[in-house]
């Protein structure tokens, strides 16, 4: 089984500022044909966050034309700059999402449970779960500790380096680690939010975060309290689910790179 993850589109409407600075869509759609094109097509993509700028109706109404010709099923989470609202409004037919209040859910990948998380705070940068949802979580974890179970989230609940990004980080990171550190079927956490592909072992398991279809952000780590932004290339990542070997995390460039030396099948 193959997990496509995209995060942090940021779509933002034609006579945006942010859309000559960074040509979301653009990326989007690049990323998009990407995946229905690749040899590596996935069997399902999950959209990790951020998948609008302003959380505007209109944006979304760009967004679910931009990703109306993948031809796997897509699942949607929100992050920081989403209003759950709209994404209900204009996505009526994805019926995995509740009717009503955050948009966390369960789903069955194959031999995996999928989990996705609702970290959005709204009017805030940071990310929180609440008492609730961590209460819930941990219900579905243990009603699924059979088998395997992937987290998809928005912010990370680790501090990464990247000083100004960790500052927006998770606020109850703690309280999610001890419902982690409860459960051993947890394969992996997999966030977006940083711009950047990060991993960490985490309460027993791994955790990971996604690189953007849009930008990403520039590696200053330690005491280099800035943010900026850099156009280095669009990316997504791959989860190849094996039973034999489990997840394994592959980061996948929006291009397609022509080979440029072939080893004949069989030839040593």
């Amino acid at each position: 089984m193959l997990i496509a993850q995209i995060t942090d589109m940021h779509v933002v409407l034609p006579d945006d500022q942010m859309a000559e600075l960074y040509q979301t869509a653009d990326r989007l759609a690049e990323a998009v044909h990407h995946l229905n094109t690749t040899a590596n097509k996935p069997d399902m993509v999950f959209m990790t966050g951020d998948l609008v700028n302003s959380g505007k109706f209109e944006e979304y109404k760009l967004l679910r034309e931009l990703i109306s010709p993948l031809t796997m099923p897509v699942y949607l989470l929100a992050g920081n700059h989403d209003d759950c609202d709209h994404i209900r409004s204009v996505f009526p037919d994805h019926d995995y999402l509740p009717a009503a209040g955050p948009l966390y859910y369960a789903i069955d990948g194959g031999p995996l449970r999928l989990i996705a998380l609702d970290t959005n705070l709204p009017g805030k940068p940071q990310g929180q779960l609440g008492e609730t949802q961590l209460a819930w979580l941990d219900a579905e974890l243990a009603a699924c500790n059979d088998r395997k179970a992937v987290i998809f989230m928005h912010h990370p609940p680790f501090r990464t380096g990247l000083v100004t990004m960790d500052d927006m980080n998770l606020i109850d990171a703690d309280a999610f680690g001890e419902v982690v550190s409860r459960h051993k079927n947890i394969e992996r956490i997999s966030c977006g939010h940083l711009h950047r592909a990060t991993q960490i072992l985490y309460n027993g398991t791994v955790a990971q975060t996604c690189p953007s279809t849009s930008h990403q952000i520039n590696l200053l780590l330690g005491d280099v309290n800035e943010l900026e932004t850099v156009k280095e290339p669009p990316e997504l990542m791959l989860h190849y689910w094996t039973e034999k070997e489990g997840l394994v995390t592959h980061n996948d460039y929006v291009k397609t790179y022509p080979a440029v030396w072939k080893m004949k099948s069989g030839v040593q």
